[in-house]
């Protein structure tokens, strides 16, 4: 499948950039037709740095930012994002001029959760829920829920790449979009146009990687 693979730089910043391969791909809840490869973001010091400089724009004037919820493996990023906002940035954070940085758990039922300990991290502070990519928007739903659940005050949306500006009525702030992918389509599983063409899966993907359907 690398074979594929063609680079996309972001708009906002050239150096930053990701592989993107065409095809017919399954995730947990969708079928989408591109392949969006971040890998080298969410593991490279010098590629997440740039990144979570271009992501820290929105938030380093009047707003708040707390705690930074990942999702999708963006630890790294969400690190640097948190630098990038304390350093600078004209907000106000908690007495502790500090950002917390958290990864939620998967319960058995599929419910995000935080331990005991993480908890009050949260609640009833001002929370950024940072993903991967969004193409169906059930992901950050899920952190929505997660994050109302214990008590926490979402104070913005950003990812990597998104399929769609707003969640609800909330702007998802994003390095890429569709725009920069312009034939990129996503599907219910039961809906999908390229399974009704007679179109093979190529992959099962999910925030980690690929498995190639052979």
């Amino acid at each position: 499948m690398q074979s594929r693979y063609f680079t996309v730089p972001s708009q906002k910043n050239p150096s930053i950039k990701i592989e993107v391969a065409p095809g017919h791909f399954a995730t947990g809840s969708s079928h989408i037709s591109h392949y969006i490869n971040i890998s080298e973001m969410k593991s490279s010091a010098s590629a997440a740095k740039d990144a979570a400089r271009e992501l820290a724009a929105p938030y380093l004037v009047n707003c708040e930012v707390d705690v930074i919820v990942c999702m999708e493996g963006t630890e790294i990023i969400a690190a640097y994002l948190a630098d990038e906002i304390l350093r600078e940035g004209m907000c106000s954070t908690d007495s502790e001029k500090n950002i917390h940085v958290l990864t939620p758990m998967q319960s058995s039922n599929g419910n995000l959760i935080f331990h005991q300990n993480m908890q009050e991290k949260i609640f009833n502070r001002n929370v950024l829920i940072l993903l991967a990519t969004m193409s169906t928007g059930a992901t950050v739903k899920r952190a929505m829920e997660c994050l109302a659940y214990y008590g926490g005050k979402l104070t913005g949306i950003s990812s990597i790449f998104s399929a769609f500006p707003e969640v609800g009525e909330r702007e998802v702030c994003s390095l890429f979009t569709t725009d920069d992918i312009p034939d990129y389509r996503f599907y219910r599983p039961s809906e999908c146009e390229m399974c009704n063409e007679g179109l093979k899966l190529d992959a099962i993907i999910n925030s980690e990687g690929y498995t190639k359907i052979t």
